[in-house]
């Protein structure tokens, strides 16, 4: 699981407060921002998370078979 350390949840928190400010028109304390974060982190990290983990794995998997493909060529350069 991700886990954001103190000073990453105490940023996340304020840009939570400031959000709901600007765009709500409310006013959440630094608690509620805290325990909101948490949720987000415990909620949705891991999906963001997977969805990194199967981007990456597309795209080395594409670049693997470049890498076979690149060696087919090369082995139909050597007599044998």
């Amino acid at each position: 699981m991700i886990e954001m350390n103190a000073r990453e949840k105490s940023a996340l928190a304020q840009r939570l407060r400031d959000y709901c400010a600007e765009e709500l028109d409310c006013e959440i304390g630094q608690l509620q921002a805290e325990l909101f974060a948490g949720f987000l982190e415990r909620e949705f990290a891991p999906i963001y998370y997977n969805s990194g983990l199967r981007d990456a794995q597309t795209h080395l998997m594409k670049r693997l078979e470049e890498v076979a493909d690149s060696i087919v060529v090369l082995e139909a350069r050597l007599p044998g």
